[in-house]
């Protein structure tokens, strides 16, 4: 395996951690109240965004080595 797919790799499990810590924390909350709360929200989102990418970049080269 390539240094960048041992980079995706760890870059999805830290994403995949922060959506669940931070999703964890959504759950809980009832309305947001501070700017702590919105910045959670922020990070969500983006990791969300991040964890699709890293996500279809890895399943495509898996299908890809899978592929005659």
């Amino acid at each position: 395996m390539y240094k960048s797919t041992f980079q995706q790799i760890i870059f999805f499990l830290i994403t995949f951690y922060i959506i669940m810590k931070a999703g964890k924390y959504l759950m809980d909350l009832n309305d947001v109240e501070s700017f702590l709360d919105f910045g959670i929200i922020m990070v969500f989102f983006s990791s969300l965004i991040l964890f699709i990418n890293f996500f279809t970049r890895l399943t495509s080269k898996l299908i890809k080595s899978l592929s005659f």
